[in-house]
């Protein structure tokens, strides 16, 4: 099933200032205060978290033992403030645990979709080793 709602994106554009219109918030684009019209946005459909994304670390078509050596290299090339999104065909959790053994406190951990079908999962480096 997908989400039918839709949000508003920045395309680029200088939006929410008093000489572009907009309110002057810094970027909400409504339009209020300035009295100007709503430039810059561009109306998209917001994605469905249970969706597999392009740019996820798509894993559910290898065997395990290649699944965890593609997830494990890349939790080692993140960088603080670093992340991946992780899909999975089965709730990774014990993944979580033998990374917070491994590196305790350095890695974020972000549920964005959890099954039946894909779990999506945001992984993160929030400290350095």
């Amino acid at each position: 099933m997908s989400d039918s709602t839709t949000t508003e994106v920045q395309t680029g554009t200088d939006v929410g200032t008093e000489s572009t219109g907009g309110c002057g918030c810094g970027g909400c684009g409504c339009g209020g205060g300035g009295g100007g019209e709503q430039s810059g946005l561009q109306i998209v459909a917001k994605p469905d978290a249970n969706e597999v994304q392009a740019g996820d670390l798509d894993v559910r078509t290898l065997p395990p033992a290649q699944r965890h050596e593609q997830i494990f290299a890349a939790v080692a090339a993140l960088v603080p403030g670093e992340g991946f999104v992780l899909a999975n065909d089965h709730d990774p959790k014990p993944l979580k645990y033998q990374l917070d053994a491994e590196q305790p406190g350095e890695i974020g951990w972000e549920y964005l979709a959890e099954g039946p079908d894909v779990w999506r999962v945001l992984i993160s480096r929030t400290t350095c080793c």
